[in-house]
Order: structure tokens, then sequence, then C-alpha cells
């Protein structure tokens, strides 16, 4: 038979309910944080955006930056000051040609010297 003082002492050496069913929500609620954080987050109605999503995003934002650095450059090195007829004369590679999310080529106005994006969400860009 097994003495009573070991039985108590190893009952309180044994982690009650109540602390693992609080470790359990602590777990819970770091998973939900992290999974927010990890695979994106929306508006209610609107495409979660994952990390990936808003890397493509960054790619068309530094896309249309190369462009219009380009474009001054050209502009600068022209003897009347006007802009390249099209992206093309830019010579630039094809790849930063078109929006990285929507693969949408980019509009260019060769009278103001303009290029943007279409895609959808990419109009401020």
């Amino acid at each position: 038979m097994i003495p009573a003082h070991s039985i108590r002492s190893s009952i309180k050496q044994a982690f009650s309910l109540i602390e693992i069913l609080l470790v359990c929500v602590v777990l819970v609620a770091l998973g939900a944080g992290l999974s927010v954080m990890l695979l994106g987050h929306g508006k209610p109605g609107e495409k979660a955006k994952t990390p990936i999503d808003r890397a493509k995003s960054t790619v068309c934002q530094s896309n249309l930056t190369s462009i219009r650095q380009s474009i001054a450059a050209s502009q600068a090195g022209d003897t009347d000051g006007k802009f390249p007829q099209t992206l093309e004369e830019l010579k630039l590679p094809k790849e930063i040609l078109s929006c990285d999310v929507g693969k949408e080529p980019y509009i260019y106005d060769p009278a103001t010297g303009t290029v943007r994006c279409i895609h959808p969400g990419h109009e401020n860009y």
C-alpha cells in the first residue's frame, strides 16, 4: 500500500486544471495573432492580403519608380526635352514594364510623361 503522504506530495507537484486551461488559452491567443500576421488580414468583405501579395505590390511600386526615373533621364538627355513616345524606347527589361500582381502592362501617356498601373488597388502608385 502507498503511504498517504506520498500521494499528497505527488498531487501538489502536478498542474491544476485551471493552470492547464490558462496555458491553452494563451497558446490559442498567440496562434490567432500569428495567423493574422502571417496569413494576412483585410477589411470585412475584402480579400485578405498575404505577405506575398504585399511584396508583389511593393515590386509594382518599385517598377513604377524605375520607369519614372528612366523617363526623367530620357527627357533630360533629349535636346528638345521631349518625353519618349513609348516605354520600349527606354530599353528597360520586359518584366519591369508590367504589374507584378496582375501582369497588366503599365499605361503610359507620352504627352505628359506619366505612367500608372491599372491593377485594382494600385491606382495611387
